[in-house]
């Protein structure tokens, strides 16, 4: 089953990562797309500049002329004659037409004479307002484009002529020499034409006057398939990559984890042919202690030596077999006050030994729980077994018991040197042992304090470790069951 959800959150997870770096290569593809757009708008705005920059200079040009005729009808024909930018002319004065050339074109007559009888409309398609009225400029009606200019009383218009207007564009734009494909049309009529035509076009038109031409712009998509492809390569590289960091994480837990089982199967078998020898010289040195109580000195310290390093030893031994196998547990009342003077004569030589002293600082009287006195007692053990073996420095070791709320609180602080904050929930894995000058040539085999905690999981207790000032202080915590009332 968790074989099965590994590889359904492997799944998920690369189906993820694809997602993400699908949704990268979109996102660059319109961003590209976008930048071409952009692009080609600056383009045929460019166009369009030099397009109307032509018109302005005509507006330049005729705009001098109206200050050469004024009302000078003959000045008006050999302009005529001259300019072949102009194809009519017209004066009027106060509705009066006064000139007016080509007879023969109705359309432009009735042009004439309307602005003659109104000529209002001039300025209507230029920025007026009633105190401001413009002096010059253009008009345009169906396809005659006229440029007008008040001069006195007189309103002097200059027809352009539309083919020579659009000759001198064909010019202008052939000079300019672009890379652009685009196109340019009067209505349906084209003018100029310029590059390739393709699928994407932006079509804009000019402004007034020449609002009826149609600039039209060509440009092509971006080459989103090499994108595309680049992209795909990458998130399979990528995956690849995970993959790979997957199988290989994969393949060293696994080897660790062979070789812990490995390592905890020979040290159990070690320990368990150790077990009986052990037992055997404990009852043993304790049987000569109790006979040879009455020598003289040093063979009752020497035999108290031998009975408490086997008794450590057993201890240890009985950490190695109990790792990792959940032991049976007695629940029952138990004096935490007696278990724990009974803990405290034990280890005082013990410490002693190790020039350290062992200190009751707070024990509350006659504390009964309901727990195991054997799991209490083993917790203990290694809790003061590992202050004997890093904490020597410190001259002392506070035992304590007291009673807080609904909780029991059994604490063995040191005065060494402590253990980092960021290392203290790692002392409580498997076989981890701090790397320092404390822990340095000192023996150990790094499962106490894993032990000690599967225990007070098992008793429903918890350990808490905190530095302290100096040192460090070990706390199993009891706490009250339901419908149970410590009497501590």
């Amino acid at each position: 089953m968790k074989r099965l959800a590994t590889i359904l959150s492997l799944m998920m997870l690369i189906a993820f990562i694809s997602y993400l770096g699908w949704r990268s290569v979109e996102h660059e593809v319109l961003l590209r797309e976008s930048n071409q757009i952009l692009l080609a708008k600056s383009r045929i705005n460019n166009i369009k500049l030099s397009i109307e920059s032509l018109l302005n200079q005509r507006l330049s040009y005729l705009s001098s002329l109206t200050l050469q005729i004024n009302d000078d009808n003959d000045k008006a024909e050999d302009l005529l004659g001259s300019e072949t930018d102009i194809k009519n002319i017209f004066i009027i004065n106060k509705n009066k037409i006064l000139f007016v050339s080509d007879v023969y074109d109705s359309q432009w007559h009735k042009i004439v004479e309307s602005i003659a009888l109104d000529n209002s409309v001039l300025f209507n398609q230029q920025d007026h307002t009633e105190q401001f009225q413009p002096s010059s400029g253009w008009y345009q009606m169906y396809n005659h484009l006229i440029y007008w200019s008040i001069q006195s009383d007189n309103i002097i218009g200059f027809e352009l002529s539309n083919i020579k207007l659009s000759f001198d564009m064909i010019n202008l734009l052939d000079k300019q020499a672009f890379d652009d494909n685009f196109k340019l049309s009067d209505g349906d009529k084209q003018i100029y034409t310029n590059g390739e035509i393709s699928d994407n076009e932006i079509l804009i038109s000019l402004d007034y006057p020449l609002q009826n031409w149609h600039l039209t712009y060509y440009y092509s998509s971006p080459n989103v398939v090499n994108l595309y492809l680049l992209g795909s390569v990458v998130i399979g590289l990528f995956i690849t990559v995970i993959l790979g960091l997957i199988f290989y994480s994969y393949r060293e837990y696994t080897r660790t984890l062979r070789l812990a089982k490995q390592q905890v199967s020979f040290v159990g078998q070690v320990s368990h042919e150790f077990k009986t020898p052990l037992t055997n010289i404990t009852l043993y040195s304790d049987m000569l202690s109790e006979y040879l109580e009455d020598e003289p000195a040093p063979i009752p310290d020497y035999l108290h030596v031998i009975s408490a390093e086997s008794k450590r030893l057993t201890r240890l031994v009985q950490n190695v077999l109990s790792f990792n196998k959940p032991l049976s547990i007695n629940i029952k009342p138990v004096n935490l006050t007696e278990l724990i003077n009974q803990i405290y004569h034990t280890f005082s030589p013990i410490l002693e030994a190790k020039s350290l002293h062992l200190n009751i600082t707070n024990i509350a009287s006659d504390c009964i729980v309901n727990t195991d006195e054997d799991s209490v007692m083993q917790i203990l053990n290694n809790f003061l077994s590992n202050a004997e073996k890093y904490a020597s420095k410190g001259k002392q070791v506070d035992l304590s018991l007291t009673k807080s709320g609904k909780q029991v609180i059994i604490t063995v602080r040191d005065y060494g040197e402590g253990i980092a904050n960021h290392l203290l929930k790692q002392i409580f894995d498997p076989f981890y042992r701090v790397s320092s000058s404390i822990t340095e040539g000192v023996s150990g085999t790094g499962i106490g304090l894993t032990i000690a905690n599967q225990l007070a999981n098992q008793i429903n207790g918890e350990i808490k470790v905190m530095n302290q000032n100096p040192g460090i202080a070990f706390s199993l915590i009891l706490m009250e069951l339901e419908n149970e009332d410590f009497n501590c």
